[in-house]
């Protein structure tokens, strides 16, 4: 292979353009530097001193020059939500609101997020002129799943119905049982106004959308038992019981004394008598023992509820025991032991006689439908803490 001497001019050609190329880089990377503020570096710096307040208003300078940061702004009001300190999240999405340059998308995503933060912060009203804004936008189904959250909150419920039934056109699942519960919140509310047939109307449509609405047949049943119709108050109990029978407890005591008012107790301790034998509750256990004393005496009730006591053994029920045991008048040295062991447990049972709810772990004296603690339905069972623990239901 021949050397020619033209070749000796390709090496240098090739090092100058590699240099030149490397010049137009460095200078690109310099400019794009240069279009940086000095407002977000002074931002990060504020970060990593922990002054939050004067770092938020150095990204909200730099915002004001330059929108490709509103991702930078987000996050930011992200951090704000997460840590609690919604008033900083709201200044940030009201910034990102009323900034012209900034595009639609944006903006919306923007007024969502700052619907987020008033509901969080509980300024319901302007939560839901927010999300009431986004309704012919991308994010209506989610705007939408917020209102609904918002109008539980506010105890709107017919209102809660309404945005329930447009989620599920949007195709989100909205269970037809809390659906159900929001139409039995509509009669608790009749219900407290006098106004009977009302609730029982928003009670059939409860169980219209959701037929294995325990709660709906309940009420049912203590209209009917308020209305002195106590027949048809058992037959609604009696469905319910179908339904769910672990809710039996709830309606025990109006259900002895419905089988009372008939004059018809042998049915009805009988009936309670199976009750307590299929579905175990120490509230049940204490309406049948009731039973027995108005039907057998004092000393049938204790023997009764000490058979089933050493059945399935529990505090509670000790502590019932040991209660109707001191209704005697036990003034000796064995009675004043019993009262103090009595008092021993009673302080120990306090904490196992709540319910408690399955999804996040909130116990409460009273029952409730939708947990206080994460606004979940059906998430409380209606056994107490010390029953669950030992003789779990699925």
């Amino acid at each position: 292979m021949e050397f020619e001497a033209w070749w000796l001019l390709i090496i240098p050609l090739l090092f100058s353009l590699g240099w030149f190329a490397a010049r137009l880089e460095n200078r690109d990377n310099k400019s794009r530097q240069g279009q940086l503020p000095a407002s977000y570096f002074k931002g990060v710096n504020f970060l990593l001193s922990e002054q939050p307040d004067k770092a938020i208003d150095a990204f909200l300078e730099v915002a004001s020059v330059d929108t490709n940061t509103v991702e930078l702004h987000f996050a930011l009001a992200n951090l704000f939500r997460k840590k609690g300190e919604i008033d900083r999240a709201i200044r940030v999405h009201q910034f990102l609101t009323s900034r012209e340059q900034i595009q639609g998308a944006d903006r919306e995503r923007a007024t969502y997020e700052l619907g987020v933060d008033f509901l969080r912060a509980g300024i319901l009203d302007r939560a839901e002129n927010a999300f009431c804004s986004l309704a012919n936008t991308d994010l209506k189904a989610e705007a939408a799943r917020q209102l609904l959250e918002l109008y539980e909150l506010e105890k709107a419920w017919d209102r809660a119905i309404e945005q329930a039934h447009i989620l599920r056109q949007f195709g989100a699942e909205v269970p037809v049982g809390d659906i159900a519960h929001f139409y039995c919140e509509l009669a608790s509310q009749e219900l407290e106004a006098g106004k009977a047939e009302q609730a029982r109307q928003h009670l059939e449509n409860a169980l219209e959308t959701e037929p294995s609405s325990v709660r709906a047949s309940l009420m049912l049943g203590e209209i009917y038992f308020a209305q002195g119709a106590f027949e048809e108050a058992i037959d609604q109990w009696r469905n319910a019981e179908r339904q769910n029978p672990w809710y039996l407890p709830l309606v025990g005591p109006k259900m002895w004394e419905a089988y009372v008012r008939l004059d018809r107790r042998q049915a009805g301790f009988a009936a309670i008598q199976d009750y307590c034998r299929k579905y175990p509750s120490i509230d049940l256990l204490l309406v049948l023992v009731k039973a027995a004393e108005d039907l057998q005496g004092a000393s049938a009730a204790f023997e009764l509820l000490r058979d089933e006591v050493r059945s399935r053994p529990s505090l509670l029920g000790l502590d019932k025991l040991l209660e109707h045991q001191l209704k005697g008048g036990m003034d000796d040295d064995r009675g004043q032991d019993l009262r103090l062991t009595r008092e021993l447990i009673a302080k120990h049972t306090q904490r196992l006689e709540r319910y408690r709810c399955q999804s996040c772990g909130f116990q409460a004296r009273k029952f409730y439908w939708q947990c206080p603690g994460c606004a979940s339905w059906d998430s409380i069972v209606p056994r107490r803490a010390e029953e669950l623990d030992f003789y779990p239901v699925s």
